[in-house]
């Protein structure tokens, strides 16, 4: 067989180091903490409502980042472009910054790229400017078929700057990254349309469950390519249960958006907990999970332990029953996002949750390589629920009645130390758990 390898182009260490950066810059950045009026006009509002939590965010590879970031500095251009023709242009307000515009308490907001005066067609009226680079394909689309027709978020995203500056007019300007070639159009405002895309915006950032997804198919052409696909229509058994790319206030029930406009216009919500209002720069320890973030299960109970934690019930599909929330027993929100969906309903799981309120985490000792089996002494092995049993039988003591020293749980075990050198190991998958002591066999 002919090695074709020698005709296919390989990239160089140089140009993966330089995408790799870029990659790496870019996902260092915080999530958006609004809900942008970039991408009001997309059509699935179950996506915006994912954005608006911060539930997912876009996967590119370091080229396509490097792509964006020219796209950006292509609009000092277009700026130089309309002043070198006589047009009064502003594309930053006295702070140096884009002109911001925002609603309903700072949650929904844009930033115009900037407004000019002396536009050829209309030289007496201001203009939102909207500056974006196209393929040739999209180009000649955009060319033939107006931005309404061929790029509606581009359109949404200038009827609500129009709405919200009070500018009626906008100049779209568009380039073909292929040959250099640029088309302008002018855009009138539509009251009737940028109220609808208002409401659309304030449903998306009041509801505290997701909309419904735009098809009834996970195979869509447009939940294909979607950024919340995983937790639209939920992973693998094997993937973390809560799919969210980080831990947020927003995703929790507790924290509602404050609406009205707050005096430093960031966007602030309301924590039930703390009757107070906060940033949701980081997650507290009463952190509940929305209900709607777990799609592979249904919510079936809720209510709050001895000490007053919260927590909610989920049944899975086969019936078997988890809670999460900071009561005692329960799966953590941080948990979630480690553990496997798959182990969640799993009965060992379960016990050594409620007896120990064993912690999942990313990294943990392994106790095992403290209590390897050739070196300690197994005082008992057999089926998980007659642990508690056998340990009353080893020991004359109730082993709920003893605190943990430390506990871990891996992926396919758990174990906790208790005080005299002993360890109580379950493996959830075979429903099997062990007892042992350190020492000699």
């Amino acid at each position: 067989m002919t090695d074709l390898t020698q005709y296919i182009p390989q990239q160089s260490k140089t140009v993966s180091a330089i995408f790799a950066q870029y990659k790496k810059t870019a996902e260092a950045e915080p999530v958006r903490g609004y809900l942008g009026a970039s991408i009001i006009g997309h059509p699935c509002e179950r996506y915006l409502w994912y954005c608006f939590r911060q539930c997912c965010r876009p996967r590119f590879d370091g080229r396509m980042y490097r792509l964006l970031q020219t796209g950006d500095r292509e609009e000092e251009r277009f700026v130089n472009d309309l002043r070198m023709i006589g047009c009064e242009v502003h594309d930053c307000d006295q702070d140096g910054e884009q002109f911001a515009v925002s609603a309903f308490g700072g949650h929904f907001s844009g930033h115009m790229d900037g407004c000019a005066l002396g536009i050829p067609e209309a030289p007496k009226t201001w203009h939102v400017l909207e500056f974006k680079t196209h393929n040739a394909s999209s180009f000649r689309k955009l060319a033939k078929e107006s931005v309404k027709a061929s790029k509606p978020q581009h359109y949404a995203q200038m009827m609500i700057y129009m709405h919200l500056s009070g500018m009626k007019r906008a100049l779209y300007l568009a380039k073909n990254k292929d040959t250099d070639d640029l088309h302008s159009e002018r855009i009138r405002y539509d009251k009737t349309e940028a109220e609808q895309l208002m409401e659309k915006a304030h449903r998306i950032i009041t509801i505290s469950e997701p909309r419904n997804r735009i098809s009834d198919r996970s195979d869509y052409y447009q939940c294909n390519w979607c950024d919340a696909r995983q937790i639209c229509w939920g992973g693998s058994n094997n993937e973390p249960a809560l799919l969210v790319p980080s831990l947020s206030c927003r995703q929790c029930c507790h924290a509602t958006p404050i609406i009205r406009e707050s005096l430093d216009g960031k966007p602030w919500w309301h924590c039930e907990k703390q009757n107070a209002p906060i940033s949701c720069d980081e997650i507290c320890k009463n952190h509940l999970v929305l209900p709607g973030l777990i799609p592979f299960a249904e919510s079936t109970d809720s209510g709050q332990d001895d000490a007053g934690n919260d927590f909610i019930e989920f049944t899975n599909k086969d019936g078997t029953t988890w809670k999460t929330g900071p009561a005692y027993g329960c799966y953590s929100s941080t948990e979630l996002r480690e553990i496997p969906a798959s182990l969640l309903g799993n009965e060992t799981m379960k016990t050594v949750k409620s007896l120990f309120g064993g912690i999942v985490t990313d990294y943990q000792e392994d106790i095992l390589n403290r209590y390897p089996e050739h070196s300690s002494q197994t005082i008992w092995k057999g089926p998980a629920n007659e642990l508690l049993q056998a340990w009353s039988d080893a020991y004359a003591e109730k082993l709920v009645d003893l605190k943990p020293i430390t506990q871990c749980t891996m992926l396919y075990y758990n174990a906790v130390e208790l005080p005299g050198n002993r360890i109580v190991i379950a493996w959830p998958d075979e429903k099997v758990a062990e007892i042992r002591e350190k020492g000699t066999n």
